[in-house]
């Protein structure tokens, strides 16, 4: 199901060789500055297993100050030619880089992530690049703590909170007050919970965004055969 917004409008296909270049020099950017901070004696960095993180963080950063400025116009899909435009570009090619690096990571056809996380609408979007930004931080049980620790209801708890919504940290009360979707309706931000396990919708096949289990940390992953899986909107 396609959902309207206003990141829609760019051409998927003619994007994947663009958006390559971007999580490159992306990626080498953090590692740059990672290797310059660590070479100060005095300098304590935010040390992440997860080379996308940080670029997720400021993607984040990116779309909630564009949605509480309203630069979008939700209604036409423009904005104003100006910073404004800069600063959407600036997040959307964010997104995009990041979209094609997990695809990658999964297998999944990169133009069909990219497409998928841009019909999402803001709220699902914000809650998708919180979920990220926590990638390689550790599972903690009973925790929702960013940078510290996750469970699986942590995350999304933590993620869904970000977008401005406040949902239980418990997964079966989490998807039993969602509104139901099926994979066909779902979007990218979406719950995805099967017994005992609830995890963020990456909006394409079974791939999800997720802190596991003690000994692991939150990882995209895709989902096996499971009968009983269930998808829903916190805010539908």
């Amino acid at each position: 199901m396609k959902h309207s917004n206003a990141t829609s409008g760019h051409p998927v296909l003619k994007r994947v060789g663009f958006v390559a270049l971007a999580l490159a020099t992306m990626l080498g950017s953090v590692a740059a500055t990672s290797t310059a901070a660590s070479a100060s004696k005095n300098s304590k960095p935010v040390v992440r297993n997860d080379a996308l993180a940080p670029i997720a963080v400021q993607a984040l950063s990116d779309v909630q100050a564009i949605a509480a400025s309203s630069l979008w116009d939700t209604t036409a899909d423009t904005v104003a030619p100006s910073a404004e435009a800069v600063a959407r570009d600036r997040y959307v090619s964010a997104r995009d880089a990041i979209a094609t690096e997990v695809a990658g990571r999964l297998g999944i056809e990169p133009s069909r992530m990219i497409e998928a996380w841009a019909n999402a609408d803001f709220a699902h979007q914000t809650a998708l690049m919180a979920a990220l930004s926590q990638l390689g931080v550790r599972y903690r049980r009973n925790t929702s703590a960013p940078g510290v620790g996750f469970d699986c209801s942590g995350l999304t708890a933590y993620a869904w909170s970000v977008a401005g919504a406040e949902i239980a940290h418990q997964s079966r009360s989490q998807i039993r007050n969602a509104s139901p979707r099926t994979i066909d309706t779902a979007q990218a931000g979406d719950l995805v919970y099967y017994p005992g396990h609830v995890s963020i919708y990456l909006g394409v096949d079974k791939a999800i965004v997720h802190s596991p289990f003690t000994g692991r940390t939150v990882e995209v992953a895709v989902i096996g055969k499971r009968r009983s899986l269930r998808f829903a909107d916190p805010v539908g």
